[in-house]
């Protein structure tokens, strides 16, 4: 908005549009929480918002036409370039009209009836002409005319060279293409390597107005499109997380092109997502001490908006914040963190797998947004840390292709610190040939490490060096807390007149303290958010007093009776 203001000379604040979409909640609203725009060029994206709606002031009435000239603004606001002739930009106005045409035509597919105007600036944003996007209908192959399987086309229409038909590289750019415009037509019957597979598949989409877009990976060129409300990736190879947004296309928060899918789990949630929005807006607007109140409330609106974290960030480090504002809000956290890991889940997620055989590609085992862990060995072997001791309900694995090891070993750790053997291959239940899954049930012991020996894997027949390939490594259970004496050795204070109260935290039996009095008191500052599962009074030779009463702080520093026993999480 500030952009804006910079240029509101040039505006004519008394024009009736503007006045329209400076008052219309839903319009504003829309064009605030769709995506960030490049180099904050909002002033040249409401300028081409007002001009669409001169020209079309349906706009004002129809949610897919105002969706489509939210999407159309926000994406030319930097002029997007033909991929056939660079030179050449798309003209925009001449962009919003077509795709409203074939809307009405029935030509497009449902993810552009069903997609926020977020979602449609990866459809405007097409680097290929009207003429190419028709070219494209008229020659989809045979079962790939289907919202959920378009993207798979661009495998079915362009072969795979690193020359051309007379031997030139692609490496040498236009004349690989005989100085022809690299066309959707030109691709598909001169051929081309990943740039040319993935940039097809995104135009390819656009055609039947589903969102794509092209994404750099180390020396390869992927693409993500959506499809039954989600994201996914094609001609993928090193998966989501080392996946960055492609060189001309605009995004949110920051270029990892996994961003894609929070922007999405935030746009599902659109009533959550621009609440925050404005929460964090008006942040902006607060005394310094109360952002963080104001931004932590906001991500509890939308959890999603990467943008609210990012300025707590900032307002946590605010000199006047006070102490109790941080903990008054944090407590519900932890409690909350608590119920959720008494339920089932994959609990090997993002924990560390260790292998000499699959090396790097370890990650993999627990990452679901990168690629396949491989081992170009017969045998191999890894180890899983829980972190936590572990109650293991079912193990579940997906196989590469079918390098799938004919045998192997799966051994637990106890809290003790010994492996013990607790299934092999044959334990497990396999479904389907290719890719496919192995299951096994879990066992009794909690187990705080997990170790898989695998033997005689299957070369693959593809590259034929890979002889174990494994996708993803699911440990389906619940971790429990290690629960621990957090008074030990904290700051503590007693009545006048009682013996030294540091022997009540230095976790011996072997000392002892005395109140000296009829009514005696101690105090401990764990210094910490802790919630307690037990709080244990060992007496000194039965001297138990008839009356004990305790009481706990909690953020603002008002004493309030505690309960018998107060259920322990963790501590911050």
């Amino acid at each position: 908005m500030k952009n804006i203001q910079d240029k509101g000379e040039v505006l004519q604040f008394g024009d009736e549009t503007l006045d329209w979409i400076l008052s219309n909640r839903e319009a504003l609203e829309m064009f605030m929480t769709s995506g960030d725009v490049k180099d904050k060029r909002y002033w040249e994206a409401l300028k081409i918002f007002g001009d669409l709606i001169h020209q079309d002031p349906g706009i004002k009435e129809e949610p897919l036409r105002l969706r489509l000239a939210v999407a159309t603004a926000l994406t030319h606001s930097t002029p997007v370039s033909s991929m056939a002739v660079p030179r050449n930009k798309i003209d925009w106005m001449s962009r919003y009209q077509t795709y409203m045409r074939w809307s009405q035509e029935g030509v497009l597919y449902s993810p552009f009836f069903e997609g926020t105007a977020w979602h449609l600036r990866y459809v405007v944003g097409s680097w290929q002409t009207e003429e190419e996007h028709l070219w494209a209908r008229e020659n989809t192959p045979e079962g790939y005319d289907d919202p959920s399987k378009i993207g798979g086309a661009t495998h079915r229409m362009i072969s795979y060279k690193l020359r051309n038909d007379d031997g030139t590289s692609v490496h040498s750019g236009s004349p690989y293409y005989y100085y022809l415009p690299v066309t959707l037509k030109a691709i598909h019957e001169i051929g081309g390597v990943c740039g040319a597979i993935s940039k097809f598949a995104a135009g390819f989409c656009h055609a039947y107005g589903v969102p794509a877009t092209p994404v750099g990976q180390p020396g390869h060129c992927a693409f993500i499109w959506y499809k039954n409300g989600n994201w996914y990736t094609g001609n993928d190879v090193s998966g989501w997380g080392k996946s960055s947004t492609h060189s001309g296309i605009q995004y949110t928060w920051m270029k990892p092109a996994y961003y894609f899918r929070v922007m999405n789990e935030a746009q599902k949630n659109l009533k959550g997502y621009r609440l925050s929005e404005k929460m964090r807006i008006a942040s902006m607007l607060a005394n310094p001490e109360d952002r963080f109140q104001i931004l932590e409330d906001a991500t509890t609106e939308c959890h999603n908006n990467i943008a609210v974290w990012m300025d707590l960030e900032g307002a946590i480090k605010e000199p006047n914040l006070q102490k109790a504002t941080v903990q008054n809000a944090l407590l519900p956290v932890v409690l909350a963190q608590r119920e959720k890991e008494a339920e089932l889940s994959d609990i090997a997620l993002e924990k560390v797998a260790t292998s000499e055989c699959f090396g790097d590609t370890a990650v993999s085992l627990t990452d679901k947004t990168y690629g396949t862990a491989y081992c170009k060995q017969e045998t191999a072997d890894f180890e899983l840390d829980l972190e936590k001791p572990s109650s293991i309900k079912e193990l579940k694995f997906q196989w590469w292709g079918w390098s799938k090891a004919a045998e192997y070993d799966i051994y637990a750790m106890s809290e003790e610190g010994n492996y013990v053997l607790v299934k092999t291959q044959v334990d497990e239940e396999v479904k389907g040939w290719f890719n496919h899954w192995s299951y096994l049930d879990g066992w009794d012991m909690k187990t705080t490490k997990i170790k898989v020996d695998l033997r005689k894997g299957r070369k693959d027949p593809w590259s034929g060096n890979v002889y174990i390939g494994i996708r993803i490594f699911n440990v389906i259970g619940i971790s429990h807390d290690v629960l621990d004496d957090v008074s030990k050795g904290q700051p503590i204070s007693a009545n006048p007149g009682s013996s030294d109260p540091v022997s009540l935290v230095d976790a011996t039996n072997s000392t002892l303290w005395n109140g000296n009095s009829e009514t005696s008191w101690f105090e401990i500052d764990l210094k910490q958010i802790c919630a307690l599962d037990d709080i244990e009074l060992l007496w000194a030779d039965g001297a138990r007093p008839e009356k004990v009463e305790v009481t706990y702080k909690v953020g603002t520093g008002l004493e309030t009776q505690a309960r018998p026993l107060i259920p322990l999480i963790r501590c911050l």
